[in-house]
């Protein structure tokens, strides 16, 4: 699988920008009822998620999505600044809310039930982010979410597909997921979760018989977009043309899954915009996944360089192990 990407020198991500309010029970949770517990407030979104991970391990890295002008709109642009993120593409949508994320977790750091309210999300629009892409560097790899409507997505990877930028897509959820259809052959990389490459397929998201190899394969079939496909606990599938392969999880003690996903995908993005090949670009993705599973979220993570690094070289003799990626 020696699919690599020519070094570049910097990432733009395209996405949703939120506001997370994260609860998590003190002991099991007892549904219904009031439990005892923490809740946190945290800037996230799945594209500003990438983009966080990305500015703390070093690489120049600039957001572009939308705010509203409230108080968690100002939360999350001094949550950019302290990461060191170029958020001069967030913009302030007056009169709007900025996008939230509600997650509740058990005891054990699982996912009980998230809410996420991107209305802001639909008010992007090409033309929103035209001075973006006008201004974007000429060694710029993109990646867009599927928090972003079909219209703006299409118009993003055709442009990426036309000045020969690589553009790697997050599908999100299943519900959006369908809103990069049109736009497969078009990207460089897919990152997408077992329900989600169903649906994108028109499968049964709930049906059992659908292996994680063959969603890989189906969804990059003739295509030259490599695609991952993750699934929990379970071993993620790597697709590039005919060639799909099986990885396993590093060994972690999780204390809570919530932003694993979305590490891992910023860590294999760094390696591919560093110019390795997709099967060692992986290697840094799950490092990054195992780091913030370990710590718990991304801002308790303890991400740089040389920690990438060091968790990078401890990687290989762990292959034969379990991880945990959110999905």
């Amino acid at each position: 699988m020696d699919q690599s990407v020519r070094p570049f020198t910097s990432v733009t991500v395209f996405g949703g920008v939120t506001l997370d309010r994260v609860a998590r029970s003190a002991a099991e949770p007892v549904l219904g009822a009031s439990n005892p517990g923490t809740v946190r407030r945290l800037a996230g979104g799945v594209g500003f998620n990438v983009a966080t991970v990305l500015a703390r391990l070093g690489f120049p890295t600039r957001m572009v999505g939308a705010v509203g002008d409230d108080a968690d709109g100002s939360a999350v642009l001094a949550a950019a600044a302290q990461v060191g993120m170029d958020a001069s593409g967030i913009a302030r949508m007056a009169g709007r809310d900025t996008a939230g994320y509600h997650a509740t977790f058990d005891d054990r750091g699982s996912l009980i039930i998230g809410i996420a309210d991107m209305k802001i999300c639909d008010a992007i629009r090409p033309a929103d982010v035209v001075h973006a892409v006008e201004t974007a560097p000429r060694g710029d790899f993109w990646v867009i979410d599927a928090n972003l409507p079909e219209e703006t997505l299409a118009f993003l990877a055709s442009e990426a597909s036309a000045a020969q930028r690589p553009v790697a897509a997050l599908t999100v959820s299943p519900a959006k997921a369908v809103r990069l259809e049109p736009v497969l052959d078009l990207l460089t990389l897919l990152f997408t979760n077992r329900k989600e490459a169903a649906t994108l397929l028109g499968f049964d998201p709930d049906d059992p018989s659908l292996s994680v190899p063959r969603l890989a394969s189906e969804l990059a079939g003739r295509r030259t977009t490599r695609v991952i496909v993750t699934s929990g606990a379970d071993a993620l599938a790597a697709a590039a043309g005919g060639d799909v392969r099986s990885y396993a999880p590093l060994r972690v003690a999780v204390s809570a899954v919530n932003g694993a996903g979305d590490s891992f995908a910023a860590g294999v993005i760094l390696g591919l915009a560093e110019g390795h090949s997709l099967h060692d670009a992986l290697r840094f993705g799950l490092a990054a996944a195992a780091m913030t599973l370990e710590a718990g979220s991304i801002i308790a993570a303890p991400f740089s360089p040389d920690a990438l690094a060091e968790r990078i070289g401890r990687g290989p003799r762990q292959l034969a192990g379990t991880e945990r990626i959110a999905s």
